[in-house]
C-alpha cells in the first residue's frame, strides 16, 4: 500500500551530526528551515544536538518548540507523533527511530572528505536509500547523490543551501507500507 505524506507534524529539523560539528554551519540556517517548513504547511519541532545549540541562540525560531536532551522514561513525550522527519544532517537516534517507524524521511548529509572516506560511508548511504530515505546533496539539492565537502567550505555551502530542496522532496515523499 502507498501512502501520500501531507503536511502535518514535522519533527526534527536536526542540524548537526551527533558527536561532531560537521553539520554545524547548516545549523546557522535553522530559522530559515523553520520558515520554509511553515510556508509548506508543516508544524516544525527543532531537535538539535548539543553541538548545534550554540548555533541556534541568536536565531528567531518563531516560537518553534526546541527539544533538547533525552527525556527520562518517567516523563511524557515532548512531541506529537511525526508525520515526517527532516534530518539535517545526520542525527542517528532520530534517523533510526524514523526508519523503524517507517516515517517518510529526507536526509541532507553534510560530511567532509575525511568522514565520507570512511569505509562504511558508501554502505551506510546505500542502506539509507534502500530504507527509502531520500538523500539531498547540500551543494545543489541533487537527489540521491552526496558530494563530500571540501574542508573550509561548510559555511559557503550552508549559505547556498535552499530549504525548498528538502521540502520539495518531503512534500513528494511516499512510503511503501507493504505487508509485514
Amino acid at each position: 500500500m502507498r501512502v501520500d505524506v501531507r503536511p502535518g507534524v514535522l519533527r526534527s529539523l536536526d542540524c548537526c551530526q551527533e558527536g561532531g560539528s560537521c553539520g554545524a554551519p547548516l545549523a546557522s540556517r535553522t530559522a530559515d528551515g523553520v520558515k520554509a517548513a511553515r510556508a509548506n504547511g508543516w508544524d516544525p519541532y527543532v531537535i538539535p544536538t548539543e553541538a548545534a545549540l550554540p548555533w541556534l541562540t541568536d536565531q528567531d525560531l518563531e516560537d518553534t518548540p526546541v527539544i533538547t536532551c533525552n527525556r527520562t522514561p518517567d516523563k511524557p513525550k515532548r512531541t506529537p507523533p511525526a508525520d515526517a522527519v527532516a534530518v539535517v544532517t545526520y542525527p542517528l537516534t532520530t534517523l533510526c527511530a524514523a526508519l523503524g517507524s517507517r516515517t517518510p524521511t529526507v536526509a541532507v548529509p553534510f560530511a567532509k572528505h575525511d568522514l565520507a572516506g570512511h569505509p562504511a560511508w558508501l554502505a551506510s548511504l546505500a542502506v539509507l536509500r534502500y530504507a527509502g530515505v531520500i538523500l539531498i546533496d547540500p551543494h545543489d539539492g541533487a537527489e540521491n547523490t552526496v558530494t563530500p565537502l571540501t574542508s573550509g567550505t561548510g559555511e559557503t555551502i550552508a549559505n547556498r543551501f535552499r530549504w525548498e530542496w528538502l521540502f520539495h522532496r518531503l512534500g513528494q515523499t511516499r512510503i511503501d507500507i507493504g505487508e509485514a
